[in-house]
């Protein structure tokens, strides 16, 4: 598992160029991924209504701009619940406006997790655990796709340093 570190004030991991260049593929379908929250990934109470904003753990990017075509996993702490992450579906459709969230599960931190993104036709599969949702996809995922990193974000900048393992399997 590699461990991104995304540092106080930023809002992206720390990515190397190899590791961007060979993220790049051809009809990327699916991705199956652990990752693990460190315990600095929680935090409260929320600075702004801001904090609130969905941050990006992975995903598919299709296109030259996953702005307009993507699929992948973001989260937010739960404010409420020590030690709890939300898991979110995000997706970008330029077919659409904007892009959609649907809320997946809680996982805890400090625990390496599961999670499966799959296009399949006219939607997304996204699980996490056991549980699976399914997310509209109303644009042609072919060709050049990419893996999508972790990012801190929304507007807000990440309040710590904060680390996020991830193995893509």
């Amino acid at each position: 598992m590699y461990n991104y570190l995304i540092k106080k004030g930023n809002h992206y991991a720390n990515v190397s160029l190899f590791q961007r260049l060979f993220s790049v593929g051809w009809n990327i379908r699916q991705m199956s991924v652990n990752f693990k929250f460190a315990k600095e990934c929680w935090w409260a109470p929320p600075r702004n209504g801001d904090d609130n904003d969905l941050n990006k753990l992975c995903g598919i990017g299709y296109g030259l701009s996953h702005h307009q075509n993507s699929v992948r996993f973001a989260w937010v702490p739960d404010f409420t619940k020590p030690g709890i992450i939300n898991i979110y579906g995000y997706t970008y459709d330029e077919n659409t406006s904007g892009h959609a969230s649907k809320f997946i599960a809680a996982v805890t931190v400090d625990q390496v997790h599961t999670g499966l993104i799959k296009s399949i036709n006219n939607q997304y599969m996204l699980m996490i655990g056991i549980t699976t949702i399914y997310m509209e996809n109303n644009h042609s995922d072919s060709g050049l796709s990419y893996r999508l990193f972790p990012y801190f974000g929304g507007n807000n900048t990440a309040p710590c340093d904060m680390v996020i393992g991830l193995e893509i399997i």
